[in-house]
């Protein structure tokens, strides 16, 4: 019995977001509608310049929203030697052939449907696929290479998945069987892409969508020169990356704090990634604006929108079923570059942005406003105290922010949200030292820590304000269910992070 391959070269497309478009119906506006595909203007840049940099590719989105689609026709419009897998049904053999003896070791029989020779892969419902398979797949997506062998001709690794389930779905809104994926696998992909559902079109582009249904034009050749498009947002990339580097690489950096406490940490290599996207979007919005199919852009706005645009479809988290709050990654990306751009013309905060430690940049940025209130703007400020309290564990947390409070409160430089962030150790302590009853159950096995804890307060001079304050800091730690600390080592941690701020006072002097 012969085996069905998962593997199937490129097909017309049957999702309706997919027709091409109909004869007549005028020039396309945007590099994706002239492969027919409408809707999706948002992610041009950012699917160019993921061509450009040849950066694996993920998309997102729930059945019939073209992901199929507009990978398959890019493959075509490249003219690409192109696999396209089911991940959910693959077998290794299904890739890599059936093994044969051959001398001392194996080769593979390869045939149109392995990967072997092969260009362009696309691993559809890569959230369905067996863990097995998958950590097969991530030598591939990451190292192109199987089995150890090198794939000298892949340039191209995609994939697609509907949205995985959340905590907060209602399980008649979820896809059963798509699983969120490993942290380690969604971190290979440097562009994550949403795609919406018709519903979610704007009306213009659900009528186009709609109506393409009635062209019957089958895949019609592309308006377009897409391997001279993707050469000349790949030049453009290369000259960003040397022209903006200091400008991207401050932008990146002024975000890895803030992300961090928003619950998007990024690692080293994401972080890097990052930095390389921006310069590719950016390169792709101009390769965009020569060719007529993007507004005209210049200067350091634009390059800010850049940022925007890879931040937004550059966080892998979104692949792990993890909620990304768009108007708080707005928040952020205007805090980030505003620092930097105001950092480019002031170099007194360009010191500042450039210190390692995050506790001794927040010391420096606090001299600085003793003398000059107006020298660093809030939206800076706040990115600052975010990025020092991200740096550190709850307990520290905690002490930074009893250390800080006061100080930021009397300038008054920080927004709202940080100074919530500032407070909220604060508001525990003082509902913990509110209450008239301060009896507490202790589980078995959390006795032994809490017994230190009352052995360490008792030892404290209860006529030091200073001993008072950490003792009560280390009980409300403990009541909240932070963690309970011994005093001792609260003070030392509040001297180390003293000792900072005071560096960087002095290094701002």
């Amino acid at each position: 019995m012969k085996k069905e391959s998962p593997a199937r070269m490129p097909e017309q497309a049957s999702s309706a977001v997919a027709h091409a478009a109909a004869p007549g119906s005028g020039q396309a506006e945007g590099f994706l509608e002239s492969l027919g595909l409408y809707g999706l203007s948002h992610l041009d840049a950012a699917v160019l310049a993921a061509l450009a940099a040849e950066t694996p590719m993920l998309l997102i989105g729930p059945h019939g929203s073209a992901k199929s689609a507009l990978l398959e026709r890019l493959a075509a419009a490249l003219g690409l030697e192109h696999r396209h897998y089911n991940a959910s049904l693959l077998s290794f053999d299904d890739l890599v052939g059936f093994p044969v003896p051959e001398g001392d070791g194996l080769k593979y029989l390869h045939t149109p449907a392995t990967l072997w020779g092969a260009q362009s892969v696309f691993l559809d419902e890569i959230s369905r696929c067996r863990p097995e398979v998958q950590n097969k797949l991530f030598s591939i997506i990451h190292e192109k290479r199987v089995q150890g062998i090198a794939l000298g001709e892949l340039r191209y690794r995609w994939s697609a998945m509907n949205p995985p389930a959340g905590e907060d779905d209602e399980e008649e809104d979820a896809y059963l069987g798509s699983v969120p994926l490993d942290p380690a696998l969604a971190d290979r992909f440097g562009f994550v892409l949403e795609l919406p559902a018709l519903e979610d079109l704007d009306p213009q582009a659900r009528r186009q969508v709609i109506r393409s249904g009635l062209a019957n034009s089958g895949n019609a050749a592309p308006a377009i020169e897409l391997p001279a498009l993707v050469e000349a947002s790949r030049q453009h990339a290369q000259r960003s990356a040397q022209r903006d580097a200091g400008w991207i690489t401050g932008y990146t950096s002024a975000l890895v704090g803030p992300l961090k406490q928003a619950g998007l940490a990024l690692s080293g290599r994401r972080a890097a990634m990052l930095a390389g996207n921006i310069a590719a979007v950016q390169g792709a919005r101009e390769a965009l604006a020569d060719s007529g199919l993007g507004p005209q852009i210049e200067g350091l706005d634009a390059l800010a929108d850049s940022a925007l645009v890879a931040l937004r479809h550059g966080l892998p988290q979104r692949a792990q079923g993890k909620p990304v709050d768009a108007g708080l990654l707005a928040t952020l990306h205007r805090q980030a570059a505003n620092a930097v751009t105001q950092a480019q013309a002031d170099d007194a905060l360009a010191k500042i942005l450039d210190e390692v430690h995050p506790v001794r940049r927040v010391g420096m940025a606090l001299e600085t406003l003793a003398h000059d209130r107006a020298r660093i703007a809030r939206g800076t400020m706040s990115l600052l105290v975010s990025d020092a309290l991200a740096a550190q564990d709850t307990q520290g947390r905690w002490v930074l922010s009893q250390e800080l409070l006061p100080r930021i409160a009397a300038l008054d430089c920080v927004d709202v949200p940080t100074l919530e962030l500032l407070a909220g150790p604060f508001t525990a302590q003082v509902a913990f030292e509110s209450r008239p009853d301060l009896r507490q159950q202790i589980p078995r096995s959390r006795v032994d820590p809490f017994n230190a804890l009352v052995e360490a307060v008792g030892a404290l001079d209860a006529n030091d304000p200073g001993d008072v304050a950490l003792g009560n800091l280390g009980a409300a730690l403990y009541a909240s269910d932070e963690g309970a600390s011994a005093p001792a080592l609260l003070a030392r941690q509040r001297a180390l992070l003293r000792e900072k701020l005071e560096e960087g006072a002095r290094r701002a002097r």
